[in-house]
């Protein structure tokens, strides 16, 4: 009965470890980590966007991710962004980003038609 019990602990510790680490990589944890980013920078009004993880690539405690941000109100307008993170403790941080490019409403790069500069996420130089 006691190894019973004993094995049922150990499965529980390693299956919980596991499940924890995978969830620590995933588009969800890395999606916060941007969110939280913007809600810390006062010149972007992120209200205006749908923020999408397109794609994420994890090197144990970094990660890159290209992320693209969509306006509401021109659903045809969308910048691409590219994140460095880097995981502290149990969360990811954005260490920097920088440009991936993106289509305004005319197909040119740079901000979408029509929104202020201050509204569209603005890469970070790199550290």
């Amino acid at each position: 009965m006691r190894t019973l019990l004993a094995c049922t602990v150990g499965a529980v510790l390693i299956f919980g470890g596991c499940s924890k680490s995978r969830t620590d990589q995933s588009k969800e944890a890395i999606k916060a980590a941007v969110e939280q980013h913007l809600q810390q920078r006062s010149n972007v009004v992120y209200n205006n966007m749908t923020l999408e993880v397109e794609d994420v690539k994890f090197n144990g405690d970094h990660a890159e991710a290209n992320v693209r941000f969509q306006s509401k109100q021109s659903p045809q307008a969308a910048v691409n962004v590219h994140y460095t993170l880097k995981k502290i403790g149990d969360r990811w941080q954005v260490e920097s980003s920088s440009s991936a490019g993106g289509m305004g409403a005319h197909g040119m790069g740079g901000a979408p038609q029509g929104t202020a500069p201050s509204t569209v996420p603005e890469p970070e130089p790199s550290h």
